[in-house]
């Protein structure tokens, strides 16, 4: 028997599924009560999407939505995102052709079959390629999509945050700036009219900002 990559019967309804989930909270368990009650996905026929998500890895085993599910439903991820499951999911058919989602359903089924062992009339092959389709009508082979908002936490370093900020400012309010030592050598006199002399000096002269 071939061992099929991920597919459903019911493909049709992917594009609506992926909607709906993007549009919903994320559940804490991504059931058959949550696609009927919170997605508006009462048919029957989407019990077979909640396998199909978890071979995609948009939830896991315990049903319990991913990272990838939660980046999902950004718009400016959802492409990318798609894309990157895509490959994972159906990495041999990647390898036999890292354009897959170019190919007419044709040459698709029979890639397929080549890379399953398939026989020439099992139907599922037709249901793998159809669903494969569908998933890469929603994803963005072109490019890659802004990292996921999420905040970051410990102190700033190397020039980040407040202190590359102040940095910054220093430079352009104040222009270049120098360190420098004096050494001073001063005369063997117990006067302390010739010591506030010089140090007066150095206040006015060298000092001043």
């Amino acid at each position: 028997m071939a061992e099929y990559p991920p597919y459903v019967n019911a493909y049709n309804g992917i594009a609506k599924l992926f909607e709906k989930i993007k549009a919903a909270a994320v559940p804490p368990k991504f059931t058959v009560d949550f696609m009927g009650s919170m997605l508006d996905l009462k048919s029957s026929s989407y019990r077979a999407m909640i396998p199909l998500l978890k071979r995609l890895g948009f939830i896991d085993q315990a049903n319990a939505p991913t990272q990838a599910y939660k980046d999902y439903r950004e718009d400016s991820l959802s492409g990318t995102i798609m894309a990157e499951r895509l490959k994972e999911a159906y990495k041999p058919l990647f390898q036999a052709n890292e354009y897959a989602w170019r190919l007419e359903k044709k040459e698709l089924v029979s890639k397929l079959r080549s890379l399953t062992g398939a026989a020439e009339d099992d139907a599922n092959i037709q249901y793998v390629a159809s669903t494969f389709l569908e998933l890469s009508k929603l994803a963005n082979w072109t490019g890659t999509a802004p990292k996921p908002k999420r905040e970051e936490q410990g102190a700033p370093v190397d020039g980040a945050g407040t202190g590359g900020q102040r940095r910054e400012r220093e430079e352009l309010e104040g222009g270049l700036r120098l360190s420098y030592t004096i050494n001073l050598n001063l005369p063997a006199t117990t006067e302390i009219e010739v010591f506030n002399a010089i140090f007066k000096s150095l206040r006015e002269n060298l000092l001043r900002q």
